[in-house]
């Protein structure tokens, strides 16, 4: 095959991919409203043993919040991220289920921000725990990254 078809295949098969979410200078930024996390999204799940919880308030009203996060560079024996698949949110609130969003990387080695938007609340008082799992689906000990919510 011609080596320029082959370059020009490669290059729209990236633009393609890259249509798909938006990620700029390590930043990947995902819409819990839309249909890939929504698949990506568990309720009714039990939140991990040992479950390091960030408690936050939301303001009477708001139904959703945002939450940004940077993903892990190194295993928790502190030798470098090289098996990275996705990170897991846990979202709890009193008297509602909990529910788990899966949020896959496009790096193994970790290190993006991660932006999650449009994370649905049913009530005031939510509780988010973060864990990280590598290609064999083995999910870390809970984690507690630099995080922010809004």
């Amino acid at each position: 095959m011609n080596e320029r078809i082959v370059k020009g295949l490669l290059i729209a098969a990236g633009l393609i991919l890259a249509a798909c979410e938006t990620v700029q200078s390590g930043v990947l930024e995902k819409n819990a409203d839309g249909d890939e996390l929504r698949k990506e999204t568990t309720v009714g799940v039990a939140l991990p043993s040992g479950c390091q919880i960030i408690t936050a308030s939301v303001p009477v009203g708001k139904k959703s919040i945002s939450v940004s996060y940077r993903e892990p560079t190194t295993n928790q024996d502190g030798t470098p991220m090289q098996k990275l698949a996705y990170t897991t949110i846990y979202v709890s609130s009193p008297n509602s289920p909990s529910q788990a969003i899966r949020v896959w990387t496009n790096d193994a080695h970790g290190g993006a921000l991660v932006k999650v938007y449009n994370i649905a609340i049913p009530g005031q008082e939510v509780g988010l725990c973060f864990t990280y799992s590598n290609w064999d689906r083995k999910e870390t000990l809970p984690a507690l990254p630099a995080m922010a919510v809004q």
